[in-house]
């Protein structure tokens, strides 16, 4: 419905009265022949979308054909998976088709957003109602920081009540492939008391104090496990050998191990994992009904298929425009340790911050096609979309995150990772790199699929904040006193002295600490036998120098990323001036791995592995209650397009009258600097619109 290049875009009218008639059938509950007509006259007009798909399940389910309703309904929700109508569409075929789990799951993904309507558990069976609780906390929880919730479902004098907890001394109810254990909640210790986290913890889970600060640094060990009563057997293959962790469930828990040359016992801690090397088959045993916790086996070996390490580490904020000219002064041990790698210096985020743009990482996919950009949301990504973590484990990585945020856990990108290490907030390179060699030297027999995710360059609002102290100690009082109030989002931070150089000063504790583990790196591995790749997964504001003082989210420096690579396959290129975005990490390490890429990963190779050049970047701000922007940047131009219209909270907009501008990279978005040709609209348009065709609602929209 695009009229050439004159105008971006161009509703379809006709599909929009055609919706709007059959939304009042709805109402009307007229679900007759006319209905009909009219859908067929409608999927003409807007062929395999999500809103016909619901329509056409709708006239189904009316007429009580749920068996043919669902494989329609399912569709809609595969292409527009947030929604009030398609949530409670299948809500209501799940309850007639014998899914009570599914159906409360749904009623609690629109419950959480849009706070109707109320979910019942009154027609769970008993045996499926502690499952049914869990999945609905965290269908109607932020999807952002697992495993803590921010609407815990109990029963409570025999009532559906919420509260704020975290998932612990449990597992998180989350749908994992076929074959694969769900991720068990414990604490996380080195060398201390084995109980004493998880005593701490059982008291202060529920309290005010963790829920508004607790939960920050307090450190959680997440691992694919499950729990096992009284007496289990591990078998261990011929001639290997074996790790596995136990956890226990109570204070001083006795297990006991039993194998043809041991027969022995030791004590568990409540909610701490312990390690224990196996080279045969080992018969384990506790006396008291309580459960333990048995971990997914590690099975010790190298294979010549892959790297003894491949390292992701996100550093998270370091923002590629703000250090290119900064680099070597602030950075000087990774700058010189990529020097011999590939440094790209025109790379760009799918997103301004983290929930959508990890996300993207991790599944080459744009945040259009995942469909995660609310914090709100907790939805799945389907299974078939295959993450990067799930690739490396398909190959035989072990797979461990030794410092996360919990940020994707919800939603399901993290689910490849056989131990995730996390905490919701606190994440100093300090630490994670000193965990990532700890982990290095625990688990150096295996071939080792490792993230490490920091934060000390991510800014944060002044009001309430403690800078770094040397940051403090060396600002003039006025420069140290401003932006104290108010408490703007760190997208939108201001370019003050006092952020800039809170993040300059992150940027010296990243370079000091995770220069220690690239020198550990080198002197332990051979060249060929690692991969470190080291990203971004957004850009900053604060250094945007805009002379009115206005935050551009979607510029070059809080899209613009950082991405350097080096090992195995890289070539020795240093600064390499090729575009590319953070979709691209994926598909360039199924390059370099070994592992098959889907056909439909936004990724792309870059030309410097022997792949293409990239056209175009694409960024998106697609945040509900506020206006969509769009960056699509070339190597010499950047399309700019924000609407009039704020996105809704199911992630569409109306794009109807959208008019985006063309800018010289070089004045992006500056006033006066538009420039407009036939051969920049034949170029920016049809890119553009492709991108946005998932996010496009045509003006239709389905009331709560």
């Amino acid at each position: 419905m695009q009229d050439g290049f004159t105008i971006f875009w161009q509703n379809n009218n006709r599909a929009r009265a055609l919706f709007d008639d059959l939304v009042a059938r709805i109402h009307r509950n007229a679900y007759d022949d006319d209905y009909l007509a009219v859908l067929d006259a409608y999927q003409a007009e807007s062929p395999d979308s999500a809103h016909f798909y619901i329509l056409a399940a709708r006239y189904l389910a009316a007429h009580g054909a749920y068996d043919a309703a669902l494989p329609l309904a399912e569709r809609a929700y595969r292409l527009r998976p947030v929604g009030y109508a398609v949530w409670n569409l299948l809500a209501e075929i799940y309850e007639h088709l014998g899914r009570p789990l599914d159906a409360l799951t749904m009623r609690g993904y629109s419950y959480g957003i849009y706070k109707t309507p109320e979910p019942r558990i009154d027609d769970l069976p008993p045996e499926l109602l502690n499952e049914g609780l869990n999945r609905l906390s965290v269908a109607m929880s932020e999807g952002k920081v697992a495993p803590v919730l921010t609407c815990r479902a109990v029963i409570e004098d025999g009532q559906l009540s919420f509260r704020d907890d975290l998932f612990v001394g449990e597992e998180l109810p989350l749908t994992m492939p076929e074959g694969s254990a769900r991720f068990w909640v414990g604490c996380y210790g080195e060398n201390r008391f084995l109980s004493e986290k998880g005593f701490m913890l059982e008291e202060l889970r529920r309290s005010a104090r963790f829920k508004n600060c607790g939960h920050h640094d307090f450190v959680l060990d997440l691992q694919k496990a499950r729990e096992v009563r009284g007496t289990t057997e591990i078998d261990v293959p011929e001639g290997r050998e074996a790790l596995i962790a136990i956890a226990g469930t109570e204070l001083s828990q006795e297990l006991s191990f039993q194998t043809e040359t041991v027969d022995d016992h030791t004590y568990l801690g409540k909610w701490a994992f312990s390690y224990f090397r196996l080279s045969e088959k080992t018969t384990l045993h506790v006396d008291e009904s309580a459960p333990y916790v048995l971990g997914t086996p590690i099975l010790l070996g190298h294979s010549p298929r892959r790297k003894k390490l491949v390292l992701n580490i996100l550093v998270d904020g370091l923002s590629w425009p703000v250090m290119r000219t900064r680099f070597t002064e602030y950075m000087p041990r990774i700058a010189e340790f990529f020097s011999r790698g590939v440094i790209f210096d025109d790379h760009f985020s799918t997103s301004e911050f983290t929930y959508p743009a990890l996300a993207a990482i991790e599944t080459g996919r744009y945040p259009t096609h995942t469909q995660v950009f609310s914090e709100e949301d907790s939805h799945e990504l389907p299974l078939d979309m295959t993450t990067l973590s799930e690739c490396m484990k398909d190959l035989g990585y072990y797979c461990a995150a030794p410092m996360a945020s919990g940020y994707s856990m919800y939603c399901g990108a993290m689910r490849g990772y056989d131990r995730i290490v996390a905490t919701s907030w606190d994440l100093p390179a300090f630490d994670g790199a000193e965990r990532t060699i700890r982990h290095l030297e625990a688990f150096g027999e295996t071939d080792q699929f490792l993230f490490l995710h920091v934060m000390d360059v991510h800014p944060y609002s002044a009001n309430g904040f403690k800078f770094a102290t040397a940051v403090e100690t060396h600002l003039p009082l006025a420069r140290r006193l401003l932006g104290m109030e108010g408490t703007e989002a760190s997208v939108r931070l201001p370019n003050f002295e006092i952020y800039r150089a809170q993040f300059l000063e992150g940027a010296r504790y990243v370079d000091r600490s995770v220069g220690v583990l690239l020198d550990y790196i080198r002197t332990h591995y051979d060249e060929d036998e690692y991969i470190v790749n080291l990203y971004s997964d957004h850009g900053v504001s604060i250094f945007s120098p805009n002379a009115d003082g206005a935050v551009d989210i979607m510029g070059p420096y809080s899209t613009g990323a950082s991405w350097m690579m080096r090992g195995a396959g890289v070539p020795a290129a240093g600064v390499v001036n090729e575009l590319t975005s953070s979709v691209d990490i994926y598909r360039t390490l199924g390059h370099l791995c070994g592992f098959p890429v889907a056909p439909d990963v936004d990724g792309n190779l870059p030309a410097v592995f022997g792949g293409r050049a990239r056209e175009a970047t694409y960024s998106i701000s697609r945040y509900p209650g506020q206006t969509l922007k769009v960056a699509v940047r070339s190597k010499t131009h950047t399309l700019r397009l924000e609407t009039d219209e704020v996105v809704a909270k199911d992630g569409t907009v109306d794009l109807g009258g959208a008019y985006p501008d063309i800018f010289p990279r070089a004045h992006e978005a500056e006033p006066g600097h538009a420039v407009d040709s036939e051969e920049l609209r034949a170029f920016f348009y049809p890119k553009a619109r492709e991108f946005l065709r998932e996010v496009a609602s045509n003006g239709e929209t389905f009331k709560a």
